[in-house]
């Protein structure tokens, strides 16, 4: 399997229902566009039954409208199909999105011949998680890297990502003693 993970590509090709159903939430169409039901999230409190959870099923989002279980995701109440596989296997974005394609068969590019410079660049890079070089901001950089690899951010916003990570290394080096 590749290493490259094309957000896009996994995000239109896997339904967010198709997810919920993969994890077991059992859903019910609310309306013409929303399904609602119990939420199996880990950090749903256990023994709250309420129908909390629902996803959008014209805009491929979920949320679960219980404050305790936001608040057990850093007040993120919601999110996009990735997220919801992240959330559910306690992974990285990019592992959420290497699980999705693995499961439901989306092809990935074995390379990133094609894409601009900027992406090449970034899909080349170790991802944070795992390799450290951070220290102690390894989260924070990592949390900067996912943004920065955002599809619809223009090149000046995906720069400013960038500009913003080259500082965090700078900073963790100097404080590395590099």
């Amino acid at each position: 399997m590749s290493d490259y993970v094309d957000f896009k590509v996994v995000k239109a090709e896997v339904s967010v229902e198709d997810v919920a159903d993969r994890f077991g939430f059992a859903l019910r169409r609310s309306n013409g566009s929303h399904e609602r039901g119990a939420c199996r999230l880990p950090t749903h409190p256990p023994g709250d039954d309420s129908k909390s959870f629902s996803i959008n099923v014209s805009k491929q989002v979920w949320i679960c409208h219980s404050e305790v279980c936001a608040k057990g995701r850093r007040g993120k109440k919601g999110g996009d199909v990735i997220e919801l596989v992240a959330v559910m296997e306690n992974c990285s974005l990019r592992d959420a999105g290497l699980k999705l394609a693995s499961w439901f068969g989306v092809s990935m590019p074995n390379d990133t011949s094609g894409v601009g410079e900027a992406e090449s660049q970034k899909a080349s890079e170790p991802p944070i998680a795992e390799s450290g070089r951070y220290g102690k901001y390894d989260d924070l950089a990592q949390w900067v890297e996912e943004r920065s690899r955002n599809n619809s951010l223009s090149r000046f916003e995906q720069a400013a990502y960038l500009s913003v990570l080259g500082q965090i290394e700078e900073l963790a080096k100097a404080e590395m003693g590099g």
